[in-house]
């Protein structure tokens, strides 16, 4: 999630942009069909975009469902559940999404906070279904590091590329691609993670150790040849994919 006051003039390019693409538009119905009142004070705004291409949601004003992190001023003191009034906190620092919505869906909310535009967004998609990836390579890499504990190379290698390619998927989820989202293959994940990485968005080593992975599989799997590593190298590659999926996992986890 990003938060930014839009007081520069880059931001307030982008604010621009958000109010004539979706909020102005969405105004313009309401008012053609009489459901909104006039006269009429736009305070709060928010865009859902859902991962399956479907067309954005528009809210406005008390539609807005958001949760916004602030600091007390000195001497102001609440409990969980309490009002909080706008004078008495210094600034509104985060705004993300509240538990109830679609984990899956992005979002963008513009909110007016003592006479000026704050504006949050969080365009990663699919990061409720990226993280059940992610929690089922886990669980492939623990049983790749039983394997490796008891010399089951071809068990071990097996169980690592299965975690390391369900780490490239969770990362390769939160953009916006309802296919890939519906269908992913193997050759269409190799291929789309390393041009994610030829791009500098990865560690090459991740890469390496998916493409390693990606030829030792079949051959680990279904006999089709010998498996020709050192423990030292199989080491490696164990503690390379579970970098992977920390590194996934960061990119998945709301900010909060």
């Amino acid at each position: 999630m990003e938060r930014r006051e839009q007081n520069g003039s880059f931001s307030q390019t982008v604010l621009n942009q958000f109010l004539d693409l979706f909020v102005i538009p969405e105004m313009r119905r309401r008012e053609e069909t009489g459901k909104l009142t006039k006269p009429f004070e736009l305070r709060a705004a928010q865009i859902i975009f859902f991962p399956d291409g479907k067309k954005p949601e528009i809210r406005i004003n008390s539609e807005v469902r958001a949760i916004g992190k602030m600091k007390l001023k000195s001497g102001v003191s609440k409990n969980k559940g309490d009002p909080v009034f706008e004078n008495e906190v210094e600034g509104l620092n985060q705004i993300y999404l509240t538990d109830s919505e679609d984990p899956d869906c992005g979002h963008a909310t513009i909110v007016r906070w003592s006479n000026t535009w704050v504006m949050a967004f969080d365009f990663r998609y699919n990061k409720g279904l990226a993280l059940r990836h992610i929690d089922i390579a886990k669980q492939f890499c623990k049983a790749a590091e039983s394997s490796f504990n008891l010399e089951n190379w071809a068990a071990c290698i097996d169980n690592l590329f299965s975690a390391a390619e369900l780490a490239a998927k969770a990362t390769l989820l939160l953009m916006p691609d309802p296919k890939f989202r519906k269908r992913a293959t193997h050759g269409g994940i190799h291929l789309r993670y390393n041009r994610f990485a030829d791009l500098g968005n990865v560690e090459p080593r991740y890469r390496e150790a998916l493409n390693t992975l990606f030829g030792l599989r079949s051959r680990a799997r279904y006999v089709q040849g010998n498996v020709k590593f050192s423990e030292t190298e199989i080491r490696t590659l164990l503690d390379t994919v579970k970098e992977m999926i920390e590194d996934s996992s960061t990119r998945v986890q709301p900010m909060k």
